[in-house]
């Protein structure tokens, strides 16, 4: 990866964050101009929206004309869009051909089908209709963590065994690790149950498994969720995990579909859109509910979340993002071990035993106050989740020898009916958080340093990551001291 894409990659984070009036130009390129022939040719509506560069050559979709608040934006027709059911028939009919038709051995889930169609179709280049659209999907993930940690042979657990992947795990933020390892553990289980289902149809199973990793990455990345109009922040539009609260399935089996064109819209924070099927045209819609003015970038939404969930999922960070927080779940998990490991060791003299501690956490999963343990930049006082979990296991620890009144009390905290907590109490969970904080400070400046190293390493040519990932990382772990540091003095 050169350091002229890096440079462009970076001027397209800050088109993420919706410059205003930023003009763009139409993407002359010829993979582009026959994909705006194919979309053409196969039907698609005509829309304000046209493939176009932004500064240093980034693509996205640029308004032709001004388009007003509450117009839509582009539509696609059904047969456009690639479902899990379009692959089911698919796979039924050449099963067929075979002489084997058991529709009922159909076990794949609609991410599994459509990643497995997304990998057939890059063995068929030249001989499918979808040609065109294949033709202009990424290359690689390479600022994805999961592209670079899943190895070159199938596996459930990450690779860490070249210099680079280590590297790539040892900085990237706990929380986001743990991510990315359940995305792995996912990333197998697809691929297991894919050549399972397969081999019950006589059709060849996938054996290319780095070529398996970018198909699933693909439609990870690409997929839109179909459903009823919904509107505000557009909540989910691209994303591996529908929002069933908001999007409503269009049919018993299709849910999510892959979609040319539309899967070309760039992510702002700020973004507002509704989307919706309409069933009588059968047609996929998203309208805008704010104006571009022409030569603009349009934008969609992929929903608000940090930059943590942003790099795992979509391989980008934005330097500006109002949902970033520093996630505390690690450090408050190591602390009950830490907690009921000290009550083991001095049984005979401790107040409450490891197993009360365990009650306490039960008591806070029953009441749905355990996890999601968050400190938001410029804060004026600890999140109640947090508040909530520090004060009852606090309150225990000084008063354990009526841990079920201790419990009832925080309940009455909890309700509101008792405001109360003791300065002792208040004391200790504020020195904790002030501790905890400090030494997130403190590591967060060490990935810091470590990562400035990397980037002049590789500005002297010795680069084997995409740079724009250690610029992800940079950004991440910014954030985390920024947030740790103010949060010292909550």
């Amino acid at each position: 990866m050169s350091g002229r894409t890096f440079r462009q990659r970076r001027q397209r984070q800050r088109q993420h964050e919706l410059a205003p009036n930023v003009k763009g130009r139409p993407s002359q390129g010829k993979e582009w101009v026959a994909l705006r022939e194919w979309c053409t040719a196969q039907g698609m509506p005509k829309s304000k929206l046209t493939l176009a560069y932004f500064p240093d050559t980034f693509r996205g979709m640029m308004a032709t004309r001004n388009i007003e608040a509450d117009e839509e934006m582009i539509r696609v027709p059904e047969h456009m869009l690639m479902t899990a059911s379009k692959v089911r028939r698919e796979v039924l009919a050449r099963a067929s051909d075979n002489g084997l038709v058991q529709s009922s051995a159909w076990r794949l889930s609609e991410h599994q089908a459509l990643v497995y169609w997304t990998y057939d179709q890059r063995s068929k280049l030249g001989l499918s209709v979808w040609d065109t659209y294949v033709k202009t999907l990424p290359r690689d993930f390479s600022s994805v963590p999961l592209y670079v940690l899943s190895g070159t042979e199938p596996a459930s657990s990450l690779s860490v065994n070249t210099d680079a992947e280590k590297w790539v795990a040892e900085h990237l933020p706990h929380s986001v690790l743990l991510k990315v390892t359940e995305q792995q553990e996912r990333l197998f289980n697809d691929w297991t149950c894919t050549c399972e289902v397969l081999t019950k149809f006589n059709i060849e199973s996938p054996v290319d498994w780095r070529r398996y990793v970018w198909a699933w990455l693909v439609v990870n990345t690409r997929c839109i969720h179909l459903g009823r109009h919904t509107t505000g922040n557009q909540q989910s539009a691209v994303s591996s995990q529908p929002n069933s609260a908001v999007f409503q399935p269009i049919s018993d089996r299709d849910s999510m579909a892959l979609a040319p064109m539309l899967d070309l819209l760039n992510h702002n924070c700020q973004a507002r859109v509704s989307t919706y099927f309409d069933t009588g045209r059968r047609q996929f819609v998203i309208k805008t509910l704010r104006r571009y003015c022409k030569g603009e970038e349009a934008f969609i939404s992929y929903g608000p979340h940090d930059n943590g969930f942003m790099l795992a999922e979509y391989g980008f960070a934005l330097a500006e993002n109002p949902h970033c927080a520093l996630e505390l779940d690690c450090k408050v998990e190591m602390w009950i071990s830490t907690v009921k490991a000290n009550l083991n060791t001095r049984r005979a003299r401790a107040t409450i035993k490891s197993t009360d501690v365990d009650a306490l956490v039960d008591v806070l999963k029953q009441h749905g106050l355990w996890g999601d343990f968050t400190l938001f930049s410029g804060s004026a006082e600890l999140p109640y989740r947090l508040q909530a979990a520090m004060y009852l296991v606090f309150a225990a620890m000084k008063h354990g020898a009526g841990i079920k009144g201790v419990i009832s009390q925080w309940e009455r905290w909890q309700r509101g009916e008792n405001t109360s907590v003791s300065e002792e109490v208040d004391l200790a969970v504020k020195n904790w958080v002030s501790r905890t904080c400090s030494e997130v400070a403190e590591h967060s400046s060490k990935m810091l340093d470590n990562i400035q190293a990397k980037q002049n390493d590789d500005a002297r040519g010795s680069e084997c990551l995409d740079p724009f990932l250690v610029h992800c990382l940079r950004l991440i772990w910014t954030t985390i001291n920024k947030i740790a540091i103010e949060s010292t003095s909550l």
